[in-house]
């Protein structure tokens, strides 16, 4: 009995010796075949018996960095990260790996871990999409960090720099950093494009009036310290520009006037009609104004 008894366990040490490496080889090739056949969730179920028979230190970055990918597919973005997490600590990385963190950190709502990601791969990438980039330039338009994402710019596709939202964005960096060539360009750009738009209206209606205004200021303080005739006919000349000018920017402010009448523009309009001696136009817009 007792020789029956030691025989019984050996063969069960032994078959359980022989079983092991293949079981766990079982799992991680089940895990592997499930998410080629797009059963994600069975992939994770699988993937994580493995993690639990398997010790750690066995485990290499890849191993679990294919993980994370099944555990996003399967819609579990915290299991993802740890297993990504897994990965990083023991020294692996890859683009697809930084791609994913990327999109899930911005399901999340966490937009530093997301330009962490984001830029990790910017920088340790050769090629990076065409969607890395633009999404790098949306982050450094909205958190301010105008000088990279003007660099980002540049490396955009066309297709890219021609998407109204993003011009609409490099429009509204170059505004706040009075780059008044490329406003001047992008607005008219961006008219053509959607022609009601607030910002490109505003821009070109203020543009021609501060012209024409400030023109005519100038003039007229020349011509009241030296109230000659050469002086007058420069004068004359000089008030036919303004006027030009004031024509330029009425267009826009009319626009502008439809879409939000009152206090804001009544007083641009109402100077405008004062200027071109039209008192009851004028006087109609100074109503508005508080």
């Amino acid at each position: 009995m007792k020789i029956g008894k030691y025989i019984g366990l050996v063969v069960v040490v032994a078959m359980m010796a022989c079983s092991g490496p293949k079981s766990f080889t079982s799992l991680k090739n089940s895990a592997e075949n499930k998410a080629a056949q797009g059963n994600y969730s069975q992939a994770v179920e699988s993937w994580q018996q493995y993690f639990n028979q398997q010790p750690v230190e066995e485990i290499d970055g890849g191993t679990f960095a294919n993980a994370a990918q099944s555990a996003f597919q399967a819609g579990n973005s915290e299991l993802a990260v740890d297993w990504f997490d897994q990965a990083r600590y023991k020294n692996f990385s890859s683009a697809e790996m930084y791609s994913t963190l990327a999109k899930i950190y911005q399901s999340q709502g966490n937009l530093s871990k997301e330009l962490s990601a984001l830029e990790f791969y910017a920088e340790n990438y050769r090629e990076v999409p065409d969607k890395i980039n633009n999404r790098l330039f949306e982050i450094y338009s909205e958190i301010e960090m105008y000088d990279k994402a003007l660099a980002v710019w540049k490396i955009l596709d066309e297709n890219s720099k021609n998407d109204l939202p993003n011009q609409k964005k490099f429009f509204q960096i170059h505004m706040e950093k009075e780059n008044t060539g490329v406003c001047d360009s992008i607005s008219l750009v961006i008219l053509g494009k959607e022609p009601q738009n607030i910002e490109a209206l505003e821009w070109n209606a203020q543009k021609y009036y501060w012209k024409a205004e400030n023109r005519y200021r100038e003039e007229m303080e020349k011509y009241n310290r030296n109230k000659t005739t050469r002086q007058y006919r420069i004068l004359l000349e000089e008030l036919d520009k303004v006027t030009a000018d004031f024509k330029k920017a009425l267009p826009y402010f009319e626009k502008l006037w439809e879409m939000n009448p009152g206090e804001k523009y009544a007083s641009y309009m109402a100077n405008i009609y004062a200027r071109f001696g039209d008192e009851k136009k004028s006087d109609y817009y100074k109503r508005f104004l508080k």
